[in-house]
């Protein structure tokens, strides 16, 4: 996840920035016809012609970054038809686990699942409603749904995953999880000086 364009999507929305990931179709152009726009500051995306498996695959060489200003007609169509980032978030992360929990999720992990996602838009696994309905209803460790199902627990954690990274799970057994990598540290201006300093 650290080097994708999950992360990157996400660094945007945490700094309300505005991007376009635009996607390679040879070896030598990008396209100009394949991209995902994030509009940061009101937490809205937008891909056009690129499917969610190819994103979640894509690897740094894959796709290229363009910054985009408030007043980029790429961001006005963000505005008008955009969709909301959590379910970026949970096809990318769906994707992205193929069976295996993804970072910030844990085998021993106890979850509710704060509200109902629309599976309208979503990809979901074959149980997905049952998982969902078993989640709201009570808080369960992923090895109890799996058990109390009778699914695997490789359908549960894809799930979650999911679940987990587009904001609809709640982890109760544990304090959650902050992407630090995301965040400058506090007293970074004062490390840089005390470097400096430490040059002359």
């Amino acid at each position: 996840m650290d080097e994708g364009v999950f992360r990157l999507v996400r660094k945007a929305v945490v700094y309300k920035k505005s991007l376009c990931i635009l996607f390679y179709d040879d070896e030598y152009l990008c396209s100009t016809d394949k991209y995902v726009v994030v509009v940061g500051k009101d937490g809205q995306f937008l891909a056009n012609n690129i499917d969610y498996e190819r994103i979640a695959a894509a690897k740094p060489s894959d796709f290229r970054i363009k910054p985009l200003k408030e007043t980029s007609p790429l961001v006005k169509e963000v505005e008008k038809r955009g969709r909301a980032i959590s379910e970026f978030y949970w096809q990318t992360a769906f994707h992205m686990s193929n069976g295996e929990l993804l970072e910030g999720c844990r085998e021993e992990d106890v979850v509710n699942i704060k509200q109902w996602p629309n599976f309208t838009r979503l990809v979901r696994t074959p149980n997905t409603y049952r998982i969902t309905a078993l989640l709201t209803e009570r808080a369960t460790s992923l090895d109890m749904v799996a058990r109390l199902l009778e699914i695997q627990i490789s359908e549960v954690n894809q799930y979650y995953s999911a679940a987990y990274h587009a904001g609809y799970a709640e982890v109760l057994n544990r304090p959650p999880e902050k992407d630090i990598q995301l965040t400058p540290h506090h007293a970074i201006g004062i490390i840089k000086q005390l470097i400096n300093r430490f040059r002359r």
